[in-house]
Protein backbone atom coordinates (compact mmCIF):
# COMPACT_ATOMS: atom_id res chain seq x y z
CA UNK A 1 0.00 0.00 0.00
CA UNK A 2 2.94 2.34 0.61
CA UNK A 3 6.70 2.87 0.71
CA UNK A 4 8.91 3.98 3.57
CA UNK A 5 12.52 4.99 4.28
CA UNK A 6 14.23 3.84 7.49
CA UNK A 7 17.33 5.54 8.88
CA UNK A 8 20.35 3.27 9.48
CA UNK A 9 24.04 3.70 10.25
CA UNK A 10 27.10 1.93 8.92
CA UNK A 11 26.95 -0.27 12.06
CA UNK A 12 23.25 -1.13 11.96
CA UNK A 13 22.69 -1.54 8.21
CA UNK A 14 24.53 -4.90 7.88
CA UNK A 15 22.41 -6.29 10.73
CA UNK A 16 19.02 -5.20 9.43
CA UNK A 17 19.86 -6.15 5.84
CA UNK A 18 21.20 -9.60 6.62
CA UNK A 19 18.69 -10.52 9.33
CA UNK A 20 15.57 -9.29 7.55
CA UNK A 21 14.50 -6.64 10.04
CA UNK A 22 13.72 -2.92 9.96
CA UNK A 23 13.66 -1.12 13.28
CA UNK A 24 13.10 2.25 14.93
CA UNK A 25 14.73 3.54 18.09
CA UNK A 26 12.95 3.63 21.43
CA UNK A 27 12.03 6.80 23.27
CA UNK A 28 14.39 7.93 26.01
CA UNK A 29 12.57 7.34 29.31
CA UNK A 30 14.91 9.74 31.11
CA UNK A 31 13.62 12.72 29.13
CA UNK A 32 10.46 14.74 29.68
CA UNK A 33 7.42 13.80 27.58
CA UNK A 34 8.91 10.40 26.76
CA UNK A 35 5.36 9.01 26.62
CA UNK A 36 4.46 11.53 23.94
CA UNK A 37 7.65 10.73 22.04
CA UNK A 38 6.84 7.03 22.23
CA UNK A 39 3.40 7.64 20.71
CA UNK A 40 5.07 9.70 17.97
CA UNK A 41 7.54 6.90 17.15
CA UNK A 42 4.86 4.21 17.18
CA UNK A 43 2.54 6.30 15.00
CA UNK A 44 5.27 6.46 12.34
CA UNK A 45 5.90 2.73 12.21
CA UNK A 46 2.17 1.93 12.39
CA UNK A 47 1.80 3.24 8.81
CA UNK A 48 3.45 0.07 7.51
CA UNK A 49 1.44 -2.84 6.09
CA UNK A 50 2.50 -6.23 4.76
CA UNK A 51 3.73 -5.86 1.20
CA UNK A 52 4.89 -2.25 1.62
CA UNK A 53 8.23 -1.39 0.07
CA UNK A 54 11.10 -0.55 2.40
CA UNK A 55 14.14 1.56 1.57
CA UNK A 56 17.06 2.37 3.87
CA UNK A 57 18.94 5.63 4.17
CA UNK A 58 22.44 4.94 5.49
CA UNK A 59 23.87 8.08 7.09
CA UNK A 60 26.75 9.50 5.03
CA UNK A 61 26.35 6.71 2.44
CA UNK A 62 22.96 7.17 0.79
CA UNK A 63 19.87 5.14 -0.11
CA UNK A 64 19.56 1.36 -0.40
CA UNK A 65 16.75 -0.83 -1.73
CA UNK A 66 14.45 -2.50 -2.32
CA UNK A 67 12.90 -4.57 0.47
CA UNK A 68 9.37 -5.65 1.36
CA UNK A 69 7.55 -5.75 4.69
CA UNK A 70 6.45 -9.29 5.55
CA UNK A 71 4.91 -8.52 8.94
CA UNK A 72 2.93 -5.84 10.69
CA UNK A 73 4.84 -3.63 13.16
CA UNK A 74 5.56 -5.16 16.56
CA UNK A 75 7.65 -4.62 19.68
CA UNK A 76 10.46 -7.05 20.46
CA UNK A 77 13.05 -6.59 23.21
CA UNK A 78 15.45 -9.39 22.22
CA UNK A 79 18.86 -8.58 20.76
CA UNK A 80 19.64 -9.48 17.15
CA UNK A 81 23.12 -10.62 16.13
CA UNK A 82 24.93 -10.60 12.80
CA UNK A 83 28.65 -11.21 12.33
CA UNK A 84 29.43 -10.27 15.93
CA UNK A 85 27.39 -7.05 15.85
CA UNK A 86 24.15 -6.54 17.78
CA UNK A 87 20.88 -4.65 17.49
CA UNK A 88 19.50 -4.20 21.01
CA UNK A 89 15.89 -4.39 22.18
CA UNK A 90 16.51 -3.25 25.76
CA UNK A 91 19.31 -2.48 28.21
CA UNK A 92 19.14 -5.96 29.71
CA UNK A 93 20.28 -7.73 26.54
CA UNK A 94 23.35 -9.89 27.25
CA UNK A 95 25.69 -7.96 24.96
CA UNK A 96 24.33 -4.48 25.61
CA UNK A 97 26.96 -1.74 25.73
CA UNK A 98 26.27 1.39 27.73
CA UNK A 99 25.29 4.27 25.50
CA UNK A 100 24.04 2.07 22.65
CA UNK A 101 20.76 2.87 20.93
CA UNK A 102 17.79 0.58 21.55
CA UNK A 103 15.58 -0.61 18.67
CA UNK A 104 12.52 -2.50 19.98
CA UNK A 105 10.02 -1.20 17.38
CA UNK A 106 10.32 -3.53 14.41
CA UNK A 107 8.95 -5.11 11.26
CA UNK A 108 10.17 -8.18 9.39
CA UNK A 109 11.40 -7.65 5.84
CA UNK A 110 12.76 -9.57 2.87
CA UNK A 111 14.60 -8.49 -0.29
CA UNK A 112 12.17 -7.53 -3.05
CA UNK A 113 14.58 -6.25 -5.69
CA UNK A 114 17.98 -6.27 -4.02
CA UNK A 115 20.13 -3.51 -5.53
CA UNK A 116 23.64 -3.71 -4.13
CA UNK A 117 24.84 -0.19 -4.95
CA UNK A 118 23.42 2.77 -3.04
CA UNK A 119 22.55 6.25 -4.27
CA UNK A 120 24.90 8.93 -3.02
CA UNK A 121 23.52 12.01 -1.32
CA UNK A 122 22.90 15.21 -3.27
CA UNK A 123 26.12 16.86 -2.10
CA UNK A 124 27.87 14.96 -4.92
CA UNK A 125 25.35 15.99 -7.56
CA UNK A 126 27.99 16.10 -10.31
CA UNK A 127 28.82 12.42 -9.74
CA UNK A 128 25.45 11.09 -8.69
CA UNK A 129 21.98 10.66 -10.09
CA UNK A 130 20.70 12.02 -6.78
CA UNK A 131 21.16 15.74 -7.45
CA UNK A 132 19.78 18.67 -5.47
CA UNK A 133 16.98 19.40 -7.95
CA UNK A 134 15.82 15.80 -7.88
CA UNK A 135 15.92 15.77 -4.08
CA UNK A 136 13.80 18.86 -3.54
CA UNK A 137 11.27 18.41 -6.31
CA UNK A 138 10.85 14.72 -7.00
CA UNK A 139 11.55 13.49 -3.47
CA UNK A 140 9.83 16.23 -1.47
CA UNK A 141 9.08 14.08 1.60
CA UNK A 142 12.72 13.07 2.04
CA UNK A 143 14.09 16.54 1.38
CA UNK A 144 11.75 18.37 3.76
CA UNK A 145 12.23 15.91 6.59
CA UNK A 146 15.99 16.10 6.24
CA UNK A 147 15.93 19.90 6.35
CA UNK A 148 13.53 19.86 9.30
CA UNK A 149 15.72 17.39 11.18
CA UNK A 150 13.06 14.65 11.27
CA UNK A 151 15.60 11.98 10.38
CA UNK A 152 15.50 9.60 13.35
CA UNK A 153 12.30 7.79 12.50
CA UNK A 154 10.63 6.88 9.21
CA UNK A 155 9.86 8.91 6.12
CA UNK A 156 6.79 7.80 4.16
CA UNK A 157 6.92 8.14 0.37
CA UNK A 158 4.06 8.91 -1.98
CA UNK A 159 3.85 6.69 -5.09
CA UNK A 160 5.58 9.16 -7.42
CA UNK A 161 8.43 9.57 -4.93
CA UNK A 162 8.79 5.81 -4.62
CA UNK A 163 8.90 5.50 -8.41
CA UNK A 164 11.61 8.17 -8.64
CA UNK A 165 13.74 6.61 -5.91
CA UNK A 166 13.38 3.19 -7.57
CA UNK A 167 14.34 4.70 -10.93
CA UNK A 168 17.48 6.25 -9.44
CA UNK A 169 18.48 3.01 -7.71
CA UNK A 170 17.97 1.03 -10.89
CA UNK A 171 20.05 3.58 -12.80
CA UNK A 172 23.03 3.43 -10.45
CA UNK A 173 22.86 -0.40 -10.53
CA UNK A 174 22.60 -0.48 -14.34
CA UNK A 175 19.21 -2.14 -14.05
CA UNK A 176 20.69 -5.29 -12.53
CA UNK A 177 19.47 -6.75 -9.26
CA UNK A 178 21.71 -8.91 -7.07
CA UNK A 179 21.02 -11.83 -4.76
CA UNK A 180 21.11 -11.38 -1.00
CA UNK A 181 21.54 -14.50 1.10
CA UNK A 182 20.05 -13.34 4.37
CA UNK A 183 19.25 -15.14 7.62
CA UNK A 184 15.65 -14.24 8.58
CA UNK A 185 15.22 -13.20 12.19
CA UNK A 186 12.37 -14.90 14.04
CA UNK A 187 10.97 -13.04 17.01
CA UNK A 188 10.36 -15.17 20.10
CA UNK A 189 8.07 -12.78 21.99
CA UNK A 190 6.58 -10.20 19.62
CA UNK A 191 4.24 -7.74 21.30
CA UNK A 192 1.56 -5.77 19.45
CA UNK A 193 1.73 -1.98 19.33
CA UNK A 194 -0.85 -0.51 21.71
CA UNK A 195 -1.68 3.18 22.08
CA UNK A 196 -2.82 4.28 25.53
CA UNK A 197 -6.45 5.35 25.11
CA UNK A 198 -6.99 6.05 28.81
CA UNK A 199 -8.96 9.34 28.82
CA UNK A 200 -7.98 12.47 30.69
CA UNK A 201 -10.39 14.17 33.10
CA UNK A 202 -11.78 16.03 30.03
CA UNK A 203 -12.42 12.67 28.27
CA UNK A 204 -9.66 13.45 25.77
CA UNK A 205 -6.62 11.49 24.65
CA UNK A 206 -3.57 12.42 26.69
CA UNK A 207 -1.61 13.41 23.57
CA UNK A 208 -2.65 14.20 20.03
CA UNK A 209 -0.09 11.67 18.76
CA UNK A 210 -2.07 8.91 20.47
CA UNK A 211 -5.11 9.85 18.42
CA UNK A 212 -2.96 9.97 15.29
CA UNK A 213 -1.33 6.63 16.02
CA UNK A 214 -4.58 4.77 16.63
CA UNK A 215 -6.16 6.16 13.46
CA UNK A 216 -3.09 5.27 11.38
CA UNK A 217 -3.05 1.80 12.88
CA UNK A 218 -6.74 1.26 12.07
CA UNK A 219 -7.31 3.47 9.04
CA UNK A 220 -8.01 0.52 6.74
CA UNK A 221 -9.74 -1.61 9.37
CA UNK A 222 -13.43 -2.12 8.41
CA UNK A 223 -14.49 -2.25 12.08
CA UNK A 224 -12.86 1.12 12.88
CA UNK A 225 -15.61 3.03 11.04
CA UNK A 226 -13.13 5.36 9.30
CA UNK A 227 -15.42 5.23 6.24
CA UNK A 228 -17.33 8.08 7.91
CA UNK A 229 -14.61 10.48 6.84
CA UNK A 230 -12.69 8.51 4.18
CA UNK A 231 -15.40 6.88 2.10
CA UNK A 232 -14.70 3.40 0.67
CA UNK A 233 -11.56 2.17 2.47
CA UNK A 234 -10.97 -0.38 -0.30
CA UNK A 235 -10.11 2.60 -2.50
CA UNK A 236 -7.26 3.76 -0.25
CA UNK A 237 -4.14 3.85 -2.42
CA UNK A 238 -1.69 4.92 0.28
CA UNK A 239 -1.54 7.03 3.43
CA UNK A 240 1.03 8.79 5.57
CA UNK A 241 1.31 10.70 8.81
CA UNK A 242 3.36 13.82 9.55
CA UNK A 243 3.66 15.17 6.01
CA UNK A 244 5.79 18.37 6.00
CA UNK A 245 4.28 21.23 4.01
CA UNK A 246 7.42 23.37 3.72
CA UNK A 247 10.96 23.77 4.97
CA UNK A 248 9.62 26.64 7.11
CA UNK A 249 7.63 24.16 9.21
CA UNK A 250 4.07 22.93 9.51
CA UNK A 251 2.75 19.51 8.66
CA UNK A 252 -0.36 17.61 7.70
CA UNK A 253 -1.27 15.11 10.41
CA UNK A 254 -2.57 12.46 7.98
CA UNK A 255 -2.80 12.35 4.18
CA UNK A 256 -4.71 9.67 2.24
CA UNK A 257 -4.65 9.08 -1.52
CA UNK A 258 -7.74 7.43 -3.04
CA UNK A 259 -7.89 5.43 -6.28
CA UNK A 260 -10.99 4.04 -8.03
CA UNK A 261 -11.28 0.26 -7.79
CA UNK A 262 -12.59 -0.15 -11.33
CA UNK A 263 -10.53 2.32 -13.34
CA UNK A 264 -7.47 2.71 -11.11
CA UNK A 265 -7.82 6.49 -11.40
CA UNK A 266 -6.64 8.56 -8.46
CA UNK A 267 -9.56 10.85 -7.76
CA UNK A 268 -9.28 12.29 -4.24
CA UNK A 269 -6.78 13.32 -1.58
CA UNK A 270 -7.98 13.48 2.02
CA UNK A 271 -6.07 15.62 4.48
CA UNK A 272 -6.86 15.11 8.16
CA UNK A 273 -6.17 17.61 10.93
CA UNK A 274 -6.30 16.24 14.47
CA UNK A 275 -7.08 18.01 17.75
CA UNK A 276 -7.13 16.26 21.09
CA UNK A 277 -9.48 18.88 22.50
CA UNK A 278 -12.16 21.18 21.14
CA UNK A 279 -11.78 22.39 17.56
CA UNK A 280 -11.37 26.17 17.44
CA UNK A 281 -11.70 28.84 14.76
CA UNK A 282 -7.91 29.03 14.31
CA UNK A 283 -7.84 25.30 13.58
CA UNK A 284 -10.26 25.74 10.67
CA UNK A 285 -8.23 28.65 9.29
CA UNK A 286 -5.10 26.50 9.50
CA UNK A 287 -6.87 23.63 7.75
CA UNK A 288 -7.95 25.96 4.93
CA UNK A 289 -4.33 26.98 4.40
CA UNK A 290 -3.32 23.32 4.31
CA UNK A 291 -5.99 22.64 1.67
CA UNK A 292 -4.52 25.41 -0.49
CA UNK A 293 -1.03 23.95 -0.06
CA UNK A 294 -2.24 20.43 -0.89
CA UNK A 295 -4.08 21.75 -3.96
CA UNK A 296 -0.86 23.36 -5.22
CA UNK A 297 1.47 20.48 -4.38
CA UNK A 298 -0.20 17.09 -3.90
CA UNK A 299 -2.71 17.37 -6.76
CA UNK A 300 -0.01 17.79 -9.39
CA UNK A 301 0.15 14.04 -9.83
CA UNK A 302 -3.56 14.11 -10.69
CA UNK A 303 -3.54 17.23 -12.84
CA UNK A 304 -0.53 16.33 -14.99
CA UNK A 305 -2.27 13.96 -17.37
CA UNK A 306 -0.65 12.87 -20.66
CA UNK A 307 -2.68 15.54 -22.46
CA UNK A 308 -1.34 18.17 -20.02
CA UNK A 309 -4.78 19.59 -19.30
CA UNK A 310 -4.49 22.59 -17.00
CA UNK A 311 -6.98 22.98 -14.16
CA UNK A 312 -7.30 26.06 -11.97
CA UNK A 313 -6.73 26.27 -8.23
CA UNK A 314 -10.43 26.08 -7.39
CA UNK A 315 -10.81 22.82 -9.29
CA UNK A 316 -7.65 21.50 -7.67
CA UNK A 317 -9.03 22.36 -4.25
CA UNK A 318 -12.15 20.39 -5.10
CA UNK A 319 -9.95 17.28 -5.33
CA UNK A 320 -8.80 17.79 -1.73
CA UNK A 321 -11.20 16.64 0.98
CA UNK A 322 -10.50 18.38 4.32
CA UNK A 323 -11.31 16.49 7.52
CA UNK A 324 -10.89 17.69 11.09
CA UNK A 325 -11.22 15.41 14.11
CA UNK A 326 -11.48 16.63 17.69
CA UNK A 327 -13.39 16.54 20.94
CA UNK A 328 -16.27 18.74 19.84
CA UNK A 329 -16.19 22.08 18.03
CA UNK A 330 -16.69 25.70 19.08
CA UNK A 331 -19.45 27.87 17.62
CA UNK A 332 -16.91 30.20 15.99
CA UNK A 333 -15.18 27.22 14.34
CA UNK A 334 -18.50 25.91 13.10
CA UNK A 335 -19.29 29.28 11.52
CA UNK A 336 -15.88 29.24 9.86
CA UNK A 337 -16.69 25.81 8.39
CA UNK A 338 -19.93 27.22 6.97
CA UNK A 339 -18.02 30.11 5.42
CA UNK A 340 -15.61 27.61 3.84
CA UNK A 341 -18.48 25.65 2.28
CA UNK A 342 -19.93 28.83 0.77
CA UNK A 343 -16.55 29.94 -0.56
CA UNK A 344 -15.47 26.65 -2.10
CA UNK A 345 -18.76 24.71 -2.46
CA UNK A 346 -17.24 21.86 -0.45
CA UNK A 347 -17.88 20.81 3.13
CA UNK A 348 -15.19 20.33 5.72
CA UNK A 349 -15.90 16.95 7.31
CA UNK A 350 -16.13 17.45 11.09
CA UNK A 351 -15.67 14.36 13.25
CA UNK A 352 -16.09 14.15 17.01
CA UNK A 353 -14.21 11.31 18.66
CA UNK A 354 -15.07 9.36 21.79
CA UNK A 355 -12.75 6.98 23.64
CA UNK A 356 -13.75 3.40 24.42
CA UNK A 357 -10.44 2.54 26.05
CA UNK A 358 -11.63 -0.71 27.65
CA UNK A 359 -12.25 -2.14 24.18
CA UNK A 360 -9.23 -0.38 22.63
CA UNK A 361 -11.48 1.55 20.28
CA UNK A 362 -12.16 5.13 19.23
CA UNK A 363 -15.71 5.91 18.12
CA UNK A 364 -16.36 8.60 15.52
CA UNK A 365 -19.46 10.75 15.06
CA UNK A 366 -19.79 12.92 11.94
CA UNK A 367 -21.32 16.29 12.77
CA UNK A 368 -23.81 17.91 10.40
CA UNK A 369 -24.10 21.64 9.79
Amino acid sequence: MGAHVFIVTTDTFPIVKNRGIAAVISEDPSKMLSEKTRADILADISCIRKGDRIFFYEIERGFHGIYEAVSLPFIDEDEIEYNGQYLFGNKNNPHFIKGSLIFPNRILIMPKIYLEKSINEWRNASRSAFGRFTSAIDLRSIFYKKVLGRGKSITHLFPEEENKLTELLMKVNNGKESELMYIPYKSKKPQPIIFDLTPTSQSEVKYEKILEGWIIQNIDNPSANTEQFLGDIEEIECFANYVPVSIAGGNLDIVVFHRKKDSGERYKITIIELKKGEIGKDDIEQLENYVKWAAENLTKVIAETPSKIEIDLLNKMDIVQPVIIGKGISESALEKCKDYSLKYSKLIVIIEYDLDYKNYKINFNRLTY
